[in-house]
């Protein structure tokens, strides 16, 4: 009888460790810049008691975000029972969207968007979390430079009525020995040479689009930062 209590004990024990339970969240309508085991790009949430924004380092399985829309949602968190090297005690997953709503965005103030470098945080729907790109407007020469994984491009812009058109663009040619970093170069370039964009503008994010399809999203830097 003592061995059938003791197991009993164990069983329940390790139920409650891995007992879930529901929180609601409110996701903010762009990601934030952020420094997990890596640099990366997180939700900016608050939970019930929260005054202000805050970082959520962790994925939420079944969560369908598309930046530019505020949520509402029901998560089932849970507990992990074996926690790997730096990662979270919870796993996350979507139980309910409450509310979807589409914020309003600002395109007129094309001297904040000069004003900062742009770097690439995501391209066709793809999370660049580590991506070494960006992209720098300069308004008095209508030129545009940057860098794109492994060389230095430029070119010329031309801005009007919610859009960008790129033109002229070239790159210099060095050699690049990273198959990931030339990849993201190749297809970053290919993307942005000689296109047009419609283009807004959220609190930290550029985002460019082709067809209405939101194509590159970039994240707000100073314009002095390597």
């Amino acid at each position: 009888m003592k061995r059938i209590l003791i197991i009993l004990m164990l069983f329940g024990i390790s139920a409650y460790a891995n007992a879930a339970d529901v929180i609601r969240l409110v996701v903010k309508e762009d990601r934030a810049s952020c420094t997990g085991v890596a640099p990366q790009t997180c939700f900016q949430v608050k939970y019930k008691n929260s005054k202000s924004w805050e970082l959520f380092y962790s994925n939420i399985s079944g969560f369908n975000y598309k930046p530019g829309y505020r949520y509402v949602i029901l998560v089932t968190r849970t507990k992990r029972a074996n926690v790997p090297a730096d990662a979270s005690i919870y796993t996350y997953k979507l139980k309910k969207v409450l509310k979807k709503q589409k914020m309003s965005v600002v395109t007129s103030d094309w001297g904040f968007v000069v004003k900062h470098k742009w770097k690439l945080i995501q391209m066709n729907g793809v999370t660049q979390e580590q991506s070494p790109a960006f992209i720098i407007l300069d308004k008095e020469k209508g030129r545009v430079n940057g860098f794109a994984g492994c060389n230095s491009f430029f070119g010329s812009y031309e801005k009007g009525d919610g859009k960008l058109t790129f033109k002229q663009m070239g790159s210099t040619l060095m050699a690049c020995a990273d198959e990931e970093r030339t990849k993201l170069e190749n297809d970053f370039l290919k993307l942005i040479s000689d296109k047009t964009f419609k283009y807004d503008v959220a609190e930290q994010t550029l985002n460019f689009y082709e067809n209405n399809r939101l194509v590159l999203m970039f994240g707000m830097a100073p314009l002095d930062t390597p």
